[in-house]
This record gives C-alpha cells, sequence and structure tokens, in this order.
C-alpha cells in the first residue's frame, strides 16, 4: 500500500530541493576568478581600493573611495567682485568594466558629495550637497578621453542653514568627451550655464544669500 506524505511533508521536499538546485547553480559562479588591476589599461588607480573579477567577456573591477577633505578653496564663482571659496567631501562607489583584451569599455559610479560655499569678505556660508550617477561609455576601449559621459541625479543643490533651497541643479547632462560639445541636457543647471555657457546672472541667487 502507497503511503500519502502529508502537504506540510511535500512542501517541505519542495523546498529542500529547490534550495539544492538552487546551490548546484550558484556554486560555480560563486568561484571568482581574480585578476590582476595592474594587468588592465588603463588600470584603476590605487586609492580606488578596486578589486577585480574575470567575468563574461571580460573583467569587472568594483571600487570606493574617499577624496582628502577641501576647506576654503576658490571656486571660480565671483560674486560682486570677490571670488567664492568652498569646501568639499566626496566618496565614490562603482565599478570600471574591460573586455577581453583588457580594454577599459565603461565606467560606471555613484558619487555623494557636500560642503558650503563662503563669501570671504561677509563670512556668511551656505550649505551645499550633491549625488548622482556617472557613466562614461568609452568609444575606443582604453582611451578614457573618448566617448560620451552622462551625469543624472541631483548635481548640486544650495541651501539657506534651517530653510529652504536656493539654487537647484538637477536632471541629467550628456557630453561628449573628446570635444566637450554637449550632446543633451535636461533640468536646471545654472552651474554649467555660469562656467561653459558664460552667464553671470546664472548664480546670482547664492550670491544675494551671501552678501
Amino acid at each position: 500500500m502507497l503511503s500519502h506524505a502529508s502537504p506540510r511533508r511535500q512542501a517541505t521536499r519542495a523546498l529542500v530541493a529547490a534550495l539544492l538546485g538552487l546551490a548546484a547553480v550558484a556554486g560555480p559562479a560563486a568561484a571568482r576568478t581574480p585578476v590582476d588591476p595592474g594587468t588592465l589599461n588603463p588600470p584603476p588607480p590605487d586609492f580606488f581600493n578596486a578589486e577585480c573579477y574575470a567575468g563574461a567577456g571580460g573583467t569587472v573591477c568594483t571600487l570606493h573611495f574617499s577624496d582628502d577633505p577641501i576647506a576654503d578653496e576658490p571656486s571660480g564663482i565671483v560674486c560682486g567682485g570677490t571670488e567664492l571659496v568652498f569646501s568639499q567631501e566626496r566618496s565614490v562607489i562603482g565599478k570600471r568594466i574591460y573586455d577581453a583584451d583588457g580594454n577599459l569599455v565603461q565606467r560606471h559610479f555613484r558619487e555623494w558629495m557636500s560642503g558650503t560655499f563662503t563669501n570671504p569678505d561677509t563670512g556668511r556660508s551656505v550649505p551645499w550637497e550633491q549625488h548622482d550617477t556617472i557613466i562614461h561609455n568609452l568609444s575606443v576601449p582604453g582611451d578614457l578621453d573618448s566617448g560620451t559621459i552622462r551625469t543624472t541625479g541631483l548635481i548640486t543643490r544650495a541651501w539657506l542653514p534651517g530653510g529652504g533651497s536656493i539654487l537647484l541643479d538637477a536632471g541629467t547632462i550628456l557630453e561628449d568627451v573628446g570635444t566637450g560639445e554637449l550632446i543633451h541636457a535636461g533640468g536646471p543647471h545654472p552651474f554649467r550655464d555660469y562656467f561653459a555657457n558664460g552667464d553671470a546672472a546664472a548664480l546670482d541667487a547664492l550670491c544675494d544669500a551671501l552678501d
């Protein structure tokens, strides 16, 4: 006479079988083959803390680092004849993708930045922040001066301490790396208008807050 397992026992057996099947599939993939970053073109800088592994058709490197803090450096922003100074902290996580010949074909990373803008004459400061995603697709493998760079997210937001935003730069920017040509822009970009397009009034809101 055949015995019939209870529904609970059948479910348990099915779960065990599924887990064993998953382990059989995931096991070989988990055994990643490390790659020496120094063999890649160009190699990730040492301070990127890169870990590189052979992947499908090439090599993938993960990376993470933080820049040294910046304090009271010239910003290039002039308000009423006075150049603002800025402070900055920056952290980055991301990855680099290399082809089968070890040449870089894509950089993909996210960065977080924060600091202050200060008018050295008035002593007034406002905080700012930035968090964006950058994707650089190289048109010539291994050549960092080729291809396009797409930046998306919050590029810069400055605000009054305890108050609302006074300046917002956000959206998307797509540029040709070799020529610096703007291919596409979506959203307000007052900092690009100021530095790239020569619009001296683009950052008036920031200047007014620090006057």
